[in-house]
């Protein structure tokens, strides 16, 4: 079973709740460029090509941030609805059908060793980290994992996480973090803390 998602973790690049850290984690497009290399969504040879195109193009690079902020709310939206057991909105819908069409032409077969793999063309294309997360919103969307996604049961957290539990009944996105507070509080209110 998949646990990881990129389109989960894009969402993960802003606080959504009170306590979450209120900084923007993807500020500029080299932010988005290290998060996406750092996920391995881009190798690092693409990754050179698009740092410099961005600062050869400042503008176009500016331009992609916007899409990814705007995705990035997107998703967070139509992940919550699936989450809640509910189907997106329409409109949500078309905007994601819309990406994904977009990403998907942007999809190819690439030989690897004997075999081939999935792989994306224009390595050089400032566009290019988006596509495996849109992909993977997809590819989500239509699995047997998406009955298994949820969102954080912390009264204070609006993570969404894919919960690999073997009995389904996990209900923080970190047992760490949003699991130990929410036992913590428990014991409080049961000890007169």
């Amino acid at each position: 079973m998949r646990t990881d998602w990129a389109c989960i973790e894009l969402t993960r690049t802003r606080g959504w709740e009170a306590r979450d850290d209120p900084a923007e984690k993807l500020p500029d497009y080299g932010a988005l460029l290290a998060w996406a290399e750092s996920r391995l969504l881009v190798g690092a040879g693409a990754a050179a090509r698009m740092r410099a195109r961005a600062l050869a193009s400042p503008a176009e690079a500016a331009a992609v941030l916007r899409r990814a902020h705007e995705l990035r709310t997107l998703l967070y939206g139509v992940l919550t609805d699936a989450a809640g057991g509910g189907a997106p909105s329409s409109s949500d819908l078309g905007l994601l059908n819309k990406a994904l069409a977009e990403a998907g032409s942007r999809r190819v077969l690439a030989a690897d060793g004997a075999g081939v793999v999935w792989s994306w063309s224009g390595d050089d294309a400032l566009e290019r980290p988006l596509w495996p997360v849109i992909w993977s919103a997809g590819e989500l969307l239509t699995s047997p994992e998406r009955d298994r996604l949820k969102l954080c049961d912390a009264d204070d957290c609006g993570w969404l996480f894919v919960d690999g539990s073997r009995n389904r009944s996990r209900r923080w996105c970190d047992m760490s973090d949003c699991g130990n507070r929410a036992k913590a509080r428990r014991f409080r209110r049961k000890h007169g803390g």
